[in-house]
C-alpha cells in the first residue's frame, strides 16, 4: 500500500474552513484531527473494510490470480481479520483532511461555508513534521483491492518466513493495514483530490475503564496532546488538537484563499495575520464566478 504522501518542498496542500474555523486554528495554532468515525463520508470506516473482503475473497479463489502467486487459505484470512475487526479498539485513527487543489467549487461549498469561507494552504512538508501519517487518497475500486491484495500477500510472506518470531510483525501488520483503511474512499469524493493527514492515538484498557491515550508519537520532544469531546449534530464526537508552531521555529500557512463568497477585505486579513504574528502569507482570491 504504497500511497504515504512524500511532497516537494514547495507542495502546498490545503484546508477548506468557515472563517470561525479560521479563526480557531490561527488563533490556537492548532490542527484538528477528528475521529475517523465522526467524518462526512457515511461509509468511511466500511470502505477499506469492504476492500479487503474482496481482497482476500480473490485470493482463496484464486480469482484471475497468476500461478505463481503464493496460495492464501481461509484460515489466515480468518486470523488477519480478526485484528482489522477490532483494530480501532487497539489504535485508532484521528483524521485531518486536506486538499491538493486550493480552489475548487466542490469543496468551498461543502466545506467552507457554501464559498463564504476559507482554503489555508500548509507547507506539506512541514506538516509531515507532526506525528502523523500524509496517505494520497485512493478513489478507484479496483486499485484499492488490488493494493489490499498485495497488502495480504505481503502480510502473508512476511508470517512464513519466521512463524514463531513474526507473530508481533504479524499483528503490526494488520494494525498498520487497518489504519491505512483512512485513504480509502468513494470514487463520488474523487474532485477533492485529498490527502489524508493519520495520527493513531491509543485505546487503553485500565481497571475496566477504556479510554484514549496519545502516545504513537515517534519524536521524543513532542508532547503528548489530550483527547478532547465535543457534542456536534447532538453525537459525541472526539477530537484531538496538534500544535503547528513550534515547528523549527516556523509557521507551515503559505497562504489563504477567500472564497467566491467571501467579502473579507485582503487587508484586513493580512492586519489579522500580522497581529498574531504570522509574517510570509500571500492572500488569493478565489478565481470560481459562484454566487
Amino acid at each position: 500500500m504504497n500511497r504515504v504522501y512524500e511532497p516537494t518542498n514547495d507542495q502546498l496542500v490545503y484546508h477548506y474552513c468557515s472563517a470561525e474555523t479560521l479563526c480557531a486554528i490561527l488563533e490556537s495554532r492548532n490542527i484538528r484531527f477528528t475521529d475517523i468515525n465522526m467524518l462526512n463520508d457515511a461509509t468511511e470506516t466500511q470502505w477499506g473494510y469492504a476492500a479487503f473482503e474482496e481482497a482476500a475473497t480473490r485470493l482463496i479463489k484464486r480469482i484471475d490470480i497468476p500461478d505463481i502467486t503464493p496460495k492464501i487459505s481461509i484460515n489466515f484470512c480468518d486470523s488477519v481479520d480478526e485484528i482489522l475487526s477490532r483494530a480501532q479498539l487497539i489504535v485508532h485513527p484521528f483524521i485531518s483532511c486536506f486538499s491538493l487543489d486550493g480552489d475548487n467549487l466542490g469543496q468551498w461549498r461543502a466545506y467552507a461555508d457554501d464559498g463564504r469561507g476559507f482554503a489555508v494552504g500548509f507547507r506539506a512538508s512541514m506538516l509531515k513534521q507532526l506525528p502523523v501519517t500524509m496517505l494520497s487518497v485512493e478513489y478507484n475500486r479496483e486499485n484499492q483491492i488490488k493494493e489490499m491484495m498485495a497488502a495480504l500477500l505481503a502480510i502473508h510472506v512476511r508470517k512464513n518466513l519466521d512463524e514463531e518470531s513474526g507473530r508481533g510483525e504479524f499483528f503490526e501488520d494488520c494494525v498498520l493495514t487497518a489504519t491505512y483503511f483512512a485513504g480509502l474512499k468513494h470514487s463520488a469524493f474523487q474532485e477533492e483530490k485529498e490527502i489524508r493527514c493519520v495520527h493513531a492515538v491509543n485505546v487503553k484498557m485500565e481497571k475496566e475503564i477504556m479510554h484514549f491515550v496519545d502516545g504513537q508519537n515517534s519524536c521524543e520532544d513532542w508532547k503528548n496532546q489530550p483527547v478532547k469531546f465535543q457534542v456536534r449534530d447532538n453525537h459525541l464526537c472526539a477530537y484531538i488538537d496538534l500544535p503547528f508552531w513550534h515547528l523549527n521555529g516556523q509557521h507551515p500557512i503559505s497562504e489563504i484563499y477567500l472564497g467566491p463568497k467571501n467579502h473579507s477585505v485582503a487587508e484586513n486579513v493580512l492586519l489579522y495575520l500580522g497581529g498574531l504574528g504570522y509574517s510570509n502569507v500571500d492572500i488569493r482570491m478565489s478565481n470560481i464566478p459562484y454566487r
